[in-house]
């Protein structure tokens, strides 16, 4: 017996699974219990059930027998609302993942020029210093963001350390991630201006993780401003955030169990590596359907498009890291915003002067 929330959700499930052509029973009766607040992990060593019980609850696989109640409402696996909400089956394809809802992504309400207004009015009203920082960032012309004929891909904020002053890059496209980089990116390099007068200069930054931490942030900071980001669409964009920042969690804490798998097995082939990615979709992601008609994802090509296994091994979980301290943020500002940039700041101020677990200490942050 499951409960959530108040709601009981009653699994009663027989699942078969084939193993060396024995058809073997991996879940049986299966009972468990849950109240609202707490944190369960399901243990048990290989071969136990434990993957195939997630699956089942989640929708990945479809049981022999059974049923889930939940609120007083029969169903036969959860129905995520992004499903619903598309009128599509669960699990979704690749490309269906791709659309958080019918009309369309969140999309900015204005151009290159009003994006950069409005993150100067997010910027001036959140607090006297980022203020000054960001309109020093304009008035030198420390932010490159439009695509243009032959400018490299990407975006990313750096340092030019002989003027002691941070540098954003970025190409604007017309999605939510021309928002995200006055924001995510300019949480980079306010924390490198606040930061710049550190000696040695090496300190102002801290570890990758630490660093994370100042823009995943600052992305929530910037939630009272959405509206005059995105309009009509802020709503959406609220949402699908929250969602994303959430749902991040288990592709990072994939894409860094991917690399321990290929780094310790050096040997393996192509199409071994294709099958331990899409072996690890099944249990970090699965509303993400293994099967459909783009075979690079379904096939379990997709980890070749996180540049990061190549260039940053072991840098992906960072960011798992950086933002579940961005979510405690989230869950400050619920309560009282001022206070929430208190921590911040705290945070902030010590550069890179402190490992990543004494700043989340100092600034009283789990």
């Amino acid at each position: 017996r499951l409960s959530l929330v108040g709601s009981e959700m009653c699994i009663r499930d027989r699942k078969y699974t084939v193993k060396n052509g024995i058809e073997v029973k991996a879940l049986d009766d299966v009972s468990l219990s849950i109240k609202k607040g707490e944190v369960h992990a399901i243990v048990g060593e290989n071969g136990a059930g434990k993957s195939t019980f997630i699956k089942v609850i989640t929708g990945a696989i479809t049981p022999d027998s059974g049923s889930i109640v939940y609120k007083e409402k029969q169903y036969a696996h959860f129905n995520p609302q992004q499903a619903k909400r598309l009128g599509k089956q669960y699990p979704m394809s690749f490309a269906d993942n791709a659309l958080m809802f019918r009309s369309g992504n969140p999309a900015p309400c204005g151009d290159a020029d009003a994006i950069l207004a409005q993150g100067k009015k997010f910027y001036e009203e959140l607090s006297p210093e980022t203020g000054v920082f960001f309109n020093t960032m304009l008035d030198n012309e420390l932010l490159d963001v439009l695509s243009t004929p032959g400018k490299a891909a990407g975006g990313y904020c750096t340092s030019l350390w002989d003027y002691q002053v941070p540098f954003i890059f970025a190409n604007f496209n017309g999605t939510q991630h021309d928002v995200e980089v006055v924001t995510h990116e300019a949480g980079h390099a306010f924390a490198a201006y606040t930061n710049r007068d550190r000696v040695p200069y090496s300190t102002v930054w801290p570890s990758m993780e630490g660093c994370e931490v100042h823009s995943m942030s600052m992305e929530f900071f910037a939630w009272p401003w959405a509206e005059g980001f995105f309009g009509k669409d802020t709503r959406k964009f609220l949402y699908s955030h929250l969602a994303g920042a959430l749902t991040f969690i288990p592709y990072g804490t994939m894409v860094d169990h991917f690399q321990h798998i290929v780094y310790e097995k050096p040997d393996l082939t192509p199409a071994e590596r294709h099958a331990a990615w899409k072996e690890l979709l099944g249990i970090y992601m699965p509303w993400m359907k293994l099967d459909g008609e783009i075979p690079f994802y379904s096939e379990g090509e997709g980890w070749q498009r996180q540049k990061h296994i190549y260039e940053s091994p072991f840098y992906y979980i960072d960011y798992c890291l950086a933002q579940t301290v961005s979510l405690q943020f989230w869950a400050m500002l619920q309560k009282d915003r001022a206070n929430a940039w208190k921590h911040y700041m705290a945070y902030t101020r010590q550069g890179g002067s402190r490992v990543f677990t004494e700043l989340l200490k100092n600034a009283g942050l789990d």
